[in-house]
């Protein structure tokens, strides 16, 4: 599973949680999640959330900041 971190934002509504806080936009490689504001604590959530739905395993996450 890729999950690439686009953008960094002070203050942004977070897509998830939908709070203003500290955001970073995520696309996740398999298009589980596009260019979405995530928190950091939502991001984790998206990972643990879309590593239960398939065959992605833990050691497999990749975070790729472009």
């Amino acid at each position: 599973m890729d999950v690439r971190l686009t953008a960094w934002h002070e203050t942004e509504t977070c897509t998830w949680c939908e709070t203003m806080k500290e955001c970073v936009t995520a696309v996740f490689g398999d298009g589980f999640i596009r260019e979405a504001p995530l928190c950091w604590r939502c991001l984790q959530q998206a990972v643990r959330v879309r590593h239960r739905q398939g065959d992605a395993k833990p050691e497999a996450v990749r975070l790729l900041k472009t």
